[in-house]
This record gives structure tokens, C-alpha cells and sequence, in this order.
């Protein structure tokens, strides 16, 4: 016990001094003392509906080119049907997920015992202000993404923009920038990801037929005004939003169950106290991140989408391989979300705490 609580102490001490380098080490020793629940939690509550939705694609794929012998024209029904399944499922499992993962951080530093029922349940007792929060969240960074496709498909580097991937090194290494950029904006989180993933998705094959012959062409030297305004108003409101908001969900479990909104101010003056060190924070994590899904995930995915999948294709004389892959790179980004998300998440929590200690 003496030693449980010397360690609380020198964790506290750290914490208080507020720096990202004491921020970042308790967000490990979080993980480390309990990664069996935090593990569990995301696989449920984020890997697993997305697993659960690519494998459903590939079923409906499979089986419906099985009987029509076609691909594209199965494509789109498939994968909205797809994404309201997600939506439907995440709606929920977001919300508790991000309580449940938040609550086991919050609670680890004071070495509480720590089940996955009691995080789920201290989750669910809170869901009304959860809820709030996502809701509010995911509509300004919904907002925000509005502007910064606007942007990014008149300077055609939007995923939207493109339908498939040329066999060739330039166009290879072009769609995994592109790729990358699109991971910069944060998650909405469900259902707000999912329309936008449908968007998108219609989008580009939109561009692949009446708007594929200006795919490939260079991009405009200079964009019209009002398109570049909305774009960095949607970038500038995307950063102001995950700034002020993403300790959100740590003052809710940190706090007695309030209103449904009775989190929001707290939140917005504590990060408004401190605004410049948790954009720097928060930001900077975020953008390691990206940077290390990009190497292990985007550019290898993209590799392969582009010079491989063709030659499956034409060897087997089918399109079967497209909806293989396609549900395999959702599983594989849904397992690296199963690590990114939790982490993400007991960031924001160790910060909150780091920094409402610092007097």
C-alpha cells in the first residue's frame, strides 16, 4: 500500500509540473498497468464495428457477384448499406467507448481496481452528457469538414477526387499524400463519420465518370477566393474545436453526474487558461500519429491497392479481389484504431489532469 501510494505521489508531482514529456509518460503507464480492459474496450466498442461493417461488404460482395457476375453495379448498395450499419452500431458504442477508456485513465493513477463492467457502467450512467458532447463535437468538426473538402477537391487532393488507383509510381505515391491529408482533420466520430465516408464515396465515383476526364490534370495554380475562405474557415474551426473540446470527455467522467451540458463550460475555460500548450499538445500528437499510420498503413495499403490488386485481378479474371481488399485495409485500419483511439484518449485525460493540477 505504501509503495502504491509513494508512486501516486511522484505521478502527481510529475503531472503537476504539466509538461508533455510527463503527460506522456503516465498516458504509457496507463496502458501498461491496464491494457487488457483498455485493449478490450476499443476492440469492442471501435474495432469491432468496423471490422463487423467490412465484413459484411465483403459478404454481400461476394455473394452478389456470385449471382450477377458484376462488381460495380453491387458497389455502392453494398457499401451504404455498410456505413448505416456503422452508424448505427457507433452511435452508441462510440460514446460509451470513449467514457469507459476515459474512466480506466482517470482512475488508474490512484491504482483503483479496474474492471471493464465498472468502466462500462460509469459510461452509462454519464451517457446523457456523453451523448451532448458527441453530438456538439461531431456536428462543428462535421462543419469544419465541409469547408476543407471544398478546398481540397478544387485543388484535387481529396480522396472524393479519385476512384481508383493508376498502376503507376507517381499516381501511386499521389494517392497515398492524399490519403495522408485526409487523416489530418479530426474524426468526427458516429454517425457523423459514416455520412461523411458516403459523401465522399459518391463523390468519387461522381469524379469517375462525368468528371474523370479533369482528374489526372494538373491542379489549378490559383484558387477562387471564396473556395480558399471556406477552406481555412473549416480548418480554423476544426482546430479551435479539437483545442477547446478534447478534454470533454475527461471532465465529464472527472465530474458527479451533471446536465447534459453542464460539462461544457469547465471544459472551455480550462483549455481557454492554457490554450497554446493544449493546441501544442494535443496537435502534436495528433500529427505523430498521422505521420506513423501513414508509413505503416497508408503507404503500404496504397502500394498494394495500386500494383498488386490489378495483377490479382487479371490473373483471377474476376473483380472478387477488389472487395477482399478492400474489407481487408478496413480491418487492418480498424485493429490500428484498436491502439491509436485508446491512446488518443488517455492523453486527453492525463492531460486534464496534468492541468488542472497546475496552479
Amino acid at each position: 500500500m505504501q509503495a502504491k501510494r509513494s508512486a501516486y505521489h511522484e505521478l502527481i508531482e510529475a503531472m503537476s509540473s504539466a509538461s508533455f514529456g510527463a503527460v506522456l509518460q503516465s498516458t504509457c503507464a496507463v496502458f501498461a498497468r491496464h491494457p487488457l480492459p483498455i485493449l478490450a474496450c476499443s476492440l469492442l466498442c471501435f474495432a469491432g464495428v468496423g471490422i463487423l461493417g467490412a465484413l459484411i461488404y465483403a459478404a454481400l460482395m461476394l455473394r452478389g457477384m456470385a449471382a450477377q457476375n458484376s462488381y460495380f453495379a453491387l458497389a455502392a448498395s453494398a457499401f451504404n448499406l455498410q456505413m448505416q450499419i456503422q452508424a448505427a452500431l457507433g452511435a452508441f458504442t462510440f460514446l460509451v467507448g470513449r467514457g469507459a477508456i476515459t474512466w480506466i485513465a482517470l482512475r488508474a493513477p490512484v491504482g483503483a481496481a479496474v474492471t471493464l463492467r465498472a468502466a462500462f457502467g460509469a459510461a452509462l450512467w454519464r451517457w446523457r452528457p456523453l451523448l451532448a458532447s458527441s453530438l456538439l463535437y461531431g456536428a462543428l468538426i462535421t462543419v469544419s469538414l465541409v469547408g476543407i473538402t471544398w478546398m481540397l477537391r478544387e485543388a484535387r487532393l481529396d480522396v472524393s477526387n479519385y476512384r481508383w488507383v493508376r498502376r503507376d509510381a507517381h499516381a501511386i505515391l499521389n494517392m497515398a499524400l492524399v490519403r495522408t491529408i485526409a487523416q489530418l482533420p479530426p474524426d468526427p466520430g458516429s454517425p457523423f463519420t459514416e455520412l461523411y465516408s458516403a459523401t465522399r464515396f459518391h463523390l468519387a465515383r461522381q469524379s469517375g465518370s462525368s468528371l474523370g476526364w479533369v482528374l489526372y490534370q494538373p491542379s489549378p495554380v490559383r484558387l477562387p477566393a471564396a473556395v480558399l475562405l471556406a477552406g481555412f474557415a473549416g480548418a480554423l474551426l476544426a482546430c479551435l474545436t479539437e483545442t477547446l473540446l478534447c478534454m470533454r470527455t475527461a471532465r465529464i467522467m472527472h465530474m458527479p453526474q451533471s446536465s447534459a451540458l453542464g460539462w461544457l463550460v469547465p471544459t472551455v475555460r480550462l483549455s481557454l487558461s492554457r490554450f497554446w500548450r493544449v493546441a501544442a499538445w494535443r496537435w502534436g500528437v495528433r500529427l505523430a500519429v498521422v505521420g506513423l499510420c501513414a508509413a505503416a498503413l497508408t503507404l503500404p495499403i496504397t502500394l498494394h491497392q495500386g500494383a498488386v490488386v490489378p495483377l490479382m485481378v487479371s490473373e483471377a479474371r474476376a473483380y472478387w479481389p477488389y472487395p477482399v481488399n478492400i474489407s481487408a485495409y478496413a480491418i487492418g485500419a480498424a485493429l490500428v484504431g484498436a491502439f491509436t483511439i485508446p491512446f488518443g484518449l488517455i492523453f486527453e485525460a492525463q492531460m486534464f489532469l496534468a492541468l488542472s493540477n497546475d496552479r
